[in-house]
C-alpha cells in the first residue's frame, strides 16, 4: 500500500496528476512554479518550512512588512496667538497660584501655561515677563537716555551681543518690556513726521545711491550724513535714512556659517553691486538673489556676506566720523 498512487486534480491549473500523498492539492509543475516565485525554501531547525527572503530566511518578514499605524492628527486647532483680556487675567492667576515665588525657569513657566491655555508661547511670555519684572518709574531724563542710546546704536550700526534693547535695559536698570515700549513709541513718532511714513523699494534705492555718492565725496562728518541725505531727497526723515543705512550695514556675525566664495567670485559680486547702484531703478527681485543667479557657484547668502563686508570696509575708510 505504501507505493499506491492517487489520481488527483490540481487546484492550481486543473490538470490531472498522480501522487503518493492523497492530500496533495497541486501538481508537480505548479509546485515548482510556486517555489520559483517565492524563492528557495529554507528549513527551520524545527522542520517547519518557510520561503527565504531576498537576503536569506526571515521568519519575521510577514510581521515586519505590516504597514505601521499612522499617527493620528491632533484634533485640536493650532495654538491661538490672540491675547484677550480674559486670557491675560487667566495667565496672571495661574502664575500667581502656581509659580510666583518659586524657582521654575521662565521658559518652563511659559511652556506649561501655553499648553494649559492652548495659547502661543510668545503671547504667554509677554504677560509673564511683565509679572516677573514689574514696571519701574521712568523719569523724562531716563526716557531720553534710553532714546539717545538707541539712536547711537542705530547711527553706528552697533549691535551688542545681548541685543540693543536688552543692552539698554541692563545699562539703565529699566525692565526690557519698558525699554521696548519707549523705543517703539519714539520710533512711531519719527515715522509719523515723515512725508512718506512707509518708504518704497525705489525710495530706499535712492537713499542707498546717494549714501555711496556721499561716501565717495567725503565732504561731511559721517554722523551728519542721514540729515544731509534726508534734506537732499526730501521724502524721508533723518531717522528713516539712519534706519535704512543701519540695515545696509547688517550684523556680520549672522553670516559666519556661510563659506566665503573665492576672491575671483567676490570681485564679480562687488562689480555686480556697482552696476546695481548705477542702474536707474532696483531690480524686480531681491538684489542678492539676482546677483547669485548671474554668478555660478554662489548663493544669495554668500552674496549678502560679501556685500556686508564690502560696505563695512567702505564705511570704515570714511575719514570724518
Amino acid at each position: 500500500m505504501s507505493g499506491m498512487k492517487f489520481r488527483l486534480r490540481c487546484a492550481g491549473c486543473g490538470a490531472t496528476f498522480f501522487s503518493l500523498d492523497r492530500k496533495a492539492r497541486q501538481c508537480p509543475k505548479c509546485v515548482k512554479l510556486g517555489a520559483s516565485k517565492k524563492g528557495p525554501v529554507e528549513t527551520k531547525p524545527d522542520g517547519v518550512k518557510s520561503p527565504a527572503g531576498r537576503f536569506g530566511p526571515n521568519p519575521d518578514r510577514a510581521s515586519s512588512n505590516k504597514p505601521k499605524p499612522r499617527a493620528k492628527p491632533d484634533p485640536r486647532p493650532p495654538k491661538s496667538a490672540e491675547l484677550t483680556p480674559e486670557l491675560r487675567e487667566q495667565i496672571t492667576r495661574i502664575y500667581q497660584e502656581r509659580f510666583a515665588g518659586g524657582e521654575t525657569p521662565e521658559r518652563e513657566i511659559n511652556a506649561q501655561i501655553s499648553d494649559l491655555l492652548w495659547l502661543q508661547r510668545k503671547a504667554v511670555g509677554s504677560v509673564i515677563h511683565r509679572l516677573i519684572r514689574p514696571a519701574v518709574p521712568v523719569t523724562p531724563e531716563l526716557k531720553e537716555r534710553v532714546i539717545e542710546m538707541y539712536k547711537g546704536y542705530v547711527e553706528r550700526s552697533e549691535r551688542p551681543p545681548a541685543g540693543r534693547r536688552r543692552g539698554i535695559s541692563e545699562a539703565v536698570g529699566v525692565p526690557l518690556h519698558q525699554v521696548r515700549d519707549i523705543i517703539y513709541d519714539w520710533s512711531r513718532s519719527q515715522y509719523a513726521q515723515s512725508p512718506t511714513p512707509q518708504l518704497s523699494r525705489e525710495q530706499m534705492f535712492e537713499i542707498e545711491k546717494v549714501y555711496w555718492e556721499e561716501i565717495g565725496r567725503k565732504r561731511y562728518r559721517y554722523s551728519e550724513l542721514p540729515a544731509r541725505i534726508a534734506e537732499r531727497l526730501s521724502f524721508a526723515t533723518s531717522y528713516q535714512v539712519s534706519r535704512w543705512l543701519d540695515m545696509l550695514h547688517d550684523d556680520q556675525s549672522k553670516f559666519d556659517k556661510f563659506p566665503d566664495p573665492s576672491p575671483e567670485i567676490e570681485q564679480r559680486i562687488i562689480e555686480a553691486y556697482m552696476k546695481y547702484l548705477d542702474a536707474p531703478r532696483p531690480p524686480e527681485r531681491g538684489l542678492h538673489g539676482v546677483i547669485a543667479s548671474q554668478i555660478e557657484g554662489v548663493n544669495g547668502r554668500q552674496v549678502h556676506k560679501v556685500l556686508q563686508r564690502y560696505r563695512y570696509l567702505r564705511r570704515d575708510e570714511y575719514p570724518l566720523k
